[in-house]
């Protein structure tokens, strides 16, 4: 089973992309798991505007590639990132923003009339740092990237397996918190391979609209 691991952070070797790596690490522990690491600050990606809104331009086959590697390779997405001004850095955003042209199915609408998830066969994960004390961010979890994370991915359609967000400005330093990001990795990497659904708070909180 392949599992794309998007590491957006623009500071490589910092504390979201050395949680990833921990990540990778247990999740590779797992018989039959394949990550493929991919920088996104290394994919060229245009701008969302209308006019692009519906594929992928000449000039961008690195996205082109990304973008096939998720909708019919991977079975798996991990997104780690840091928190900026409480969201995420523009290239990652600009990134989701893209995605639409596989992510949703257009021509089909749910009772909401809005378009249907593509992405059913993925399973993701969120693995997110910032300057806020976790205390602080558990009390305002809704206005951090891990909740807008989870929500724009249910909205695609995929299984949502969890997330981690760490206040620790040191993160890439802490050892325990490493080591957590390695469990989960292979929680997660076996839960991919069970082909289980969605995590416990969505399983409790989220129901897809029905489609019409």
């Amino acid at each position: 089973m392949k599992i794309v691991a998007l590491s957006c952070s623009p500071s490589r070797g910092r504390n979201s992309d050395t949680m990833l790596d921990s990540f990778i690490s247990g999740s590779e522990s797992v018989d039959g798991i394949e990550v493929e690491k991919i920088y996104l600050e290394d994919i060229h990606i245009e701008l969302y505007n209308y006019t692009n809104s519906k594929g992928v331009l000449p000039n961008e086959e690195a996205f082109g590639e990304l973008s096939r590697k998720i909708m019919t390779e991977a079975e798996g997405l991990i997104i780690a990132t840091p928190t900026y001004n409480f969201s995420v850095p523009a290239h990652l955003k600009n990134f989701i923003d893209r995605m639409r042209f596989f992510a949703l199915n257009m021509e089909s609408k749910t009772r909401l009339g809005q378009p249907k998830g593509n992405l059913a066969h993925l399973g993701t994960y969120f693995l997110v740092t910032g300057g806020t004390p976790n205390w602080a961010q558990r009390i305002l979890f809704f206005t951090f990237p891990p909740f807008w994370l989870r929500g724009v991915f249910l909205y695609f359609g995929a299984r949502v397996f969890g997330a981690i967000y760490t206040g620790d400005i040191e993160a890439s330093k802490n050892q325990s918190l490493l080591n957590k990001c390695k469990k989960r990795g292979e929680k997660y990497a076996k839960k991919l391979k069970k082909g289980s659904n969605h995590g416990v708070l969505e399983n409790i909180f989220w129901r897809p609209p029905q489609i019409r």
